[in-house]
């Protein structure tokens, strides 16, 4: 008798610990964000193609998708298209697309998405007509509340003066949010001169109608929307239990992967104070918006970087970046296959360079690492709510 006592004693305690230790190490919540950037898209596209596969392999799955291993997505502009494309589900009810299926995305409807002749000499670069027809036919009458995780996709409304996020934990309190798709991915899109401004209503609690006069998140200086998914994050800490590790600012509790679109700030072209001195608005205009989105984004790296180091957590946070673009793959809007393709290698050779001048890991390597703790964050999580 006093053996079956010690037996049962001694499973209830080891019951308690391994739920213990599944309930610590299954609260990790995860992030990825994804950068804005016309169709330098196609670089965070490989990268994330990259990631599922390595995922896949890990877990033996190749119906495995990054929807599945993370629990809040955002993007802004591509990076918000991109967030869509794997979070909206599809008849099945998974995601719509599976990462090998982004870069041929931009393939096929880059030209068409970008093509000047649309436009107006005194009006938008592009009257977005086709890129709205491929979104009403990709996503149809899919709505936000669908979304298959999370997301936190960035916007602007003239109108009211505001950001407008569309994230699926606010519809409770704010049911006008729930927008098609679609609705959300050209919004998200619209740069001032580049596409027109896109309205659209829905309603509220009360059956009113809502209007929305939107234009691209970056307006919202969130071209980098890498704080924003994290801010998503800590105020889901507030209501589900699921995020209540982070509650207290816990980054170690967290993994954030933010991918960008590239910038060309170790080759871009500087100027000194005494070349700059005559300028007026025009040579400002020229020049500002390179500065003010390479700056937006070195600092949003600068601030979570630090955030995350202060925790001693710095491997918990990845940044994932190639500051050295040159030609071409500068341009947002070059659809040309020649420059598609050059994207596409530049998305590649991103994998074979190190994270930092300090740190000689490879971002493949990194990313590999990252897989594998988002592997074993999901079967922990998995194994606890077996329990």
């Amino acid at each position: 008798m006093a053996t079956t006592k010690s037996f049962l004693i001694l499973f209830f305690m080891i019951l308690a610990t391994t739920s213990s230790t599944f309930a610590t190490l299954g609260e990790m919540v995860t992030v990825l964000s994804i950068d804005g950037g016309g169709i330098k898209g196609i670089i965070p596209g490989t990268i994330l193609e990259f990631l599922e596969g390595q995922l896949q392999k890990m877990d033996n799955n190749t119906d495995a998708r990054l929807a599945d291993y993370f629990d809040v997505i955002g993007g802004t502009g591509t990076g918000g298209l991109l967030t869509a494309m794997i979070t909206t589900p599809n008849a099945a009810n998974r995601p719509f697309a599976a990462a090998h299926e982004l870069v041929p995305f931009y393939f096929n409807h880059g030209p068409y998405i970008f093509n000047s002749s649309t436009g107006q000499f005194l009006g938008p670069k592009y009257d977005g007509k086709y890129l709205m027809q491929i979104l009403q036919e990709k996503f149809g009458e899919t709505r936000l509340h669908q979304a298959l995780t999370e997301v936190a996709i960035s916007s602007f409304d003239i109108k009211t003066n505001k950001p407008v996020i569309f994230t699926k934990s606010q519809l409770a309190n704010s049911p006008e949010l729930d927008a098609k798709m679609s609705d959300i991915c050209y919004s998200t899109a619209a740069a001032p001169t580049v596409f027109p401004p896109y309205y659209f209503a829905t309603n509220t609690s009360n059956g009113d109608q809502y209007e929305f006069n939107l234009v691209d998140g970056a307006v919202a200086t969130v071209g980098d929307p890498a704080l924003l998914s994290v801010s998503v994050a800590m105020k889901l800490a507030e209501e589900d239990p699921a995020f209540a590790s982070i509650r207290s600012l816990n980054y170690k509790k967290m993994l954030l992967l933010s991918l960008g679109t590239g910038t060309t700030s170790e080759f871009d072209k500087t100027y000194t104070a005494k070349e700059a001195a005559n300028w007026g608005f025009v040579q400002w205009m020229l020049v500002i918006q390179k500065m003010t989105d390479a700056a937006s984004s070195y600092m949003t790296d600068y601030y979570l970087s630090t955030a995350f180091q202060a925790l001693d957590s710095q491997n918990n946070y990845l940044r994932v970046q190639d500051n050295a673009l040159t030609g071409t793959t500068t341009e947002w809007d070059d659809a040309s296959v020649a420059n598609m393709e050059l994207l596409k290698q530049v998305g590649e050779n991103l994998l074979k360079k190190p994270v930092s001048k300090d740190n000689p890991e490879t971002y493949e390597e990194a990313l590999k690492r990252f897989a594998k703790l988002l592997s074993d964050r999901k079967k922990l999580r998995a194994n606890k709510a077996s329990y």
